[in-house]
């Protein structure tokens, strides 16, 4: 065991010190990155949230004051959701960035339009074929699909950030 120890002091009594001051430089150099890196992370997957909450209130998570005209509620809130998406977008795993966008163009589809082209919840009816009634109940019926679809698109958009809170 002597001889083993003594062989790696005389290693390193004759190697030079700079490839080991150079490598010890690389190493501190990397985890100074790295803490950047995920306090960068942390931030935008804060301000993500946050927006989406702070912008969606009353929205998300429970619908309290859905407004009568959803496209209208939704288009200055749009841009600065654009942002904290693509703030959050340069920390997204490559193998889920494809899905992130599909999600995010649902949303922004939805919030522009007010439905989604595959499930398309405003059902053509004949004029004067429904009494007042009628129309009211389907009325009622395609805000409460359209808060449920816009419950789901926000669930989803959030889902992402959670891989970065544990």
């Amino acid at each position: 065991m002597e001889n083993i120890i003594e062989q790696v002091t005389l290693y390193f009594q004759e190697v030079p010190d700079w490839p080991l001051t150079l490598l010890g430089f690389v190493i501190v150099v990397a985890v100074v990155v790295e803490i950047i890196n995920r306090r960068r992370r942390g931030d935008a997957v804060e301000y993500y949230d946050s927006v989406f909450l702070e912008e969606l209130i009353g929205l998300y998570p429970i619908a309290t004051r859905w407004p009568d005209n959803f496209v209208a509620f939704m288009q200055p809130r749009l841009p600065i959701m654009r942002d904290a998406f693509d703030n959050l977008r340069g920390f997204i795993p490559q193998d889920q960035l494809r899905d992130y966008n599909i999600v995010w163009n649902k949303f922004y589809e939805f919030s522009r339009t007010g439905r989604l082209e595959e499930a398309d919840i405003h059902q053509e009816s004949p004029e004067g074929t429904m009494t007042e009634e009628a129309q009211q109940l389907l009325l009622q019926q395609q805000r409460q699909q359209q808060q449920l679809i816009f419950q789901q698109l926000v669930s989803d958009l959030l889902s992402y950030t959670q891989q970065f809170k544990k």
